[in-house]
């Protein structure tokens, strides 16, 4: 009976010893001293470059509040959207924060927080080739084109809603306003906030339609695996809009929670 004790003992103790990863990015993070967050920094106003070319935004300011509750420094990953999951998934960052929509798809590659932000995706319509539209259904047909962002929840919202139409995906947000602009597309499908952006920098060559095509929960992305970071993600961004730390960030900078 005490041989199999000392036994079970030292194999929890190999156990316990095997393998020197942390078992939680919490852990990893604190060793280092730095948590690292990937971001795409073209989406205003959550992360975007001002011109000293400093990272600012919703985003920022929110990864900055949980570095500070982790005590420790934030390094951010600046990537280009298609690169972002791989990125995480590679272990070059620990966290995903960049407006990134819970998409069920994401989902079989990352785990997600709860989320701290909801938006609607609407149309911006050039005033050129589709005047009048006032519905996404009114561009399902042919000889409609529709403009999106390569990968976002607007590419794949166009594909669904608008499958007669030719639907053109391109790498940037302004590339695919450009498009609106100077007539090559009848509309841009993408974020209410950004839609209003660009009608506003070209009203008369655009205008908005407001109507909500979907609806969409922002939230931080996290590799598989982790209880701990998530819940500990959950318990800050609970605590933050208890104390009216998330409603301060909204007012910053001018947000509408469509929760």
């Amino acid at each position: 009976m005490a041989r199999a004790l000392l036994l079970l003992v030292f194999l929890l103790g190999v156990a316990g010893c095997g393998g020197s990863e942390p078992a939680s990015v919490l852990d990893l993070a604190k060793e280092r001293g730095a948590l690292r967050v990937a971001m795409e920094p073209t989406f205003r106003p959550f992360e975007s470059r001002d011109e000293n070319d400093v990272l600012v935004g919703f985003d920022v300011d929110l990864a900055r509040v949980l570095g500070k509750e982790l005590g420790v420094e934030v390094e951010f990953v600046s990537v280009v959207w298609d690169s972002i999951i791989p990125t995480l998934l590679a272990k070059k960052a620990d966290l995903i924060m960049s407006g990134m929509t819970i998409l069920e798809e994401r989902k079989l590659k990352v785990d997600y927080s709860d989320p701290y932000f909801h938006t609607v995706t609407c149309l911006l319509v050039s005033t050129k080739t589709a005047p009048g539209i006032i519905s996404v259904d009114e561009l399902n047909r042919e000889g409609r084109t529709l403009v999106v962002k390569e990968g976002t929840t607007g590419h794949f919202a166009a594909e669904k809603r608008c499958p007669k139409a030719k639907i053109v995906a391109v790498k940037t947000e302004n590339d695919a306003a450009r498009e609106v602009t100077l007539g090559r597309a009848d509309a841009f499908l993408y974020d209410l906030w950004s839609i209003r952006k660009h009608n506003s920098n070209h009203p008369a060559e655009t205008y908005v339609v407001s109507e909500a095509v979907t609806k969409e929960p922002y939230a931080i992305a996290l590799r598989k695996g982790d209880p701990a970071m998530r819940a500990w993600l959950n318990g800050v961004l609970k605590a933050m809009r208890a104390d009216g730390r998330m409603q301060e960030l909204y007012a910053k900078y001018g947000l509408e929670n469509s929760d």
